[in-house]
């Protein structure tokens, strides 16, 4: 009897701190924000530059007017900023937009920013189609389906966003050839120098070795939260289109011959979903030149 007592008392006390742990958890992935940094070799590359990406901000805010995601950024020192889709929630109202406009402005006093839609952006737009338009008028390069040639810090690249898929997706091959998409990603890839595209879903590539379709350097995507969950020794819990214990949840992944991608697990949670012991990124990538 005693120790049936004393079994159930221990009982109680994990269970209590197991419950404590999970809330410190949730509070502690509501506020702060980590930065992941990822080096990303590209042969065609001349001079190294820095890349900050963000993604999933989901209209959240980190301290007043976003200060301490903007202190984050800023003092990452990056030659660009990429925003790589649902910085805005599906339900926003057009005050939500407002403020990311006001972000995107006071992003662009940091470094260029480049601006790609994902599918929360889309599905807003349905009822507010000027979203893309206002971010242009915040000072942002939006890339949707689309690319600019520019050079940073003296190096050139092509950097381009794309909302679709690198492969059929249901679709005849046919109708694949003729998407906007298809004829995206065929002249996107027409260049020698470093091609950056903006992919919010990593399921433009991982799929069906679309990675060995295109002549891409580097994918930067978001769109799985991390995995929402992160478990011990495991990794994320779930993440949409790949399912439970997805492979390709966050992190640096080489797919194919050529292709690298950078998947950043971004910053808020999944609509009523919290994120445990997955804290909220920003993601800098440090290109660097081939020895």
């Amino acid at each position: 009897m005693k120790h049936s007592r004393r079994f159930w008392k221990m009982l109680c006390i994990l269970l209590a701190a197991a419950f404590v742990g999970l809330l410190l958890s949730i509070i502690i992935c509501a506020v702060a924000v980590r930065t992941a940094t990822y080096t990303v070799t590209l042969q065609s590359l001349s001079s190294p530059l820095r890349l900050v990406a963000v993604s999933d901000l989901h209209g959240r805010s980190f301290g007043r007017d976003n200060s301490r995601l903007l202190e984050k950024i800023r003092a990452q020192k990056p030659d660009a900023i990429l925003l790589v889709g649902d910085m805005i929630d599906r339900s926003a109202e057009e005050s939500d937009a407002e403020r990311l406009a006001a972000l995107v402005g006071t992003l662009t006093d940091i470094a260029p920013v480049f601006f790609a839609p994902g599918n929360h952006e889309q599905t807003y737009m349905k009822t507010d189609p000027t979203l893309l338009d206002r971010m242009a008028q915040a000072g942002a390069t939006v890339v949707d389906d689309s690319y600019v040639d520019v050079t940073i810090a003296g190096q050139p690249l092509r950097i381009g966003g794309t909302m679709g898929h690198g492969f059929a997706f249901g679709r005849t091959e046919e109708e694949f050839a003729a998407s906007p998409e298809y004829a995206f990603l065929k002249d996107f890839e027409s260049t020698d120098v470093p091609k950056v595209c903006l992919a919010h879903m990593p399921d433009t590539f991982i799929f069906n070795g679309a990675y060995d379709l295109w002549d891409v350097d580097l994918v930067v995507s978001g769109h799985t939260h991390g995995g929402l969950v992160r478990l011990p020794f495991v990794g994320g819990l779930y993440a949409p289109m790949q399912g439970w214990l997805p492979e390709y949840d966050r992190g640096y992944f080489r797919l194919g011959g050529h292709m690298q991608m950078v998947i950043t697990s971004g910053l808020a949670g999944h609509g009523p979903f919290p994120r445990i012991n997955n804290l909220p990124e920003i993601a800098v990538i440090d290109l660097v030149p081939a020895q």
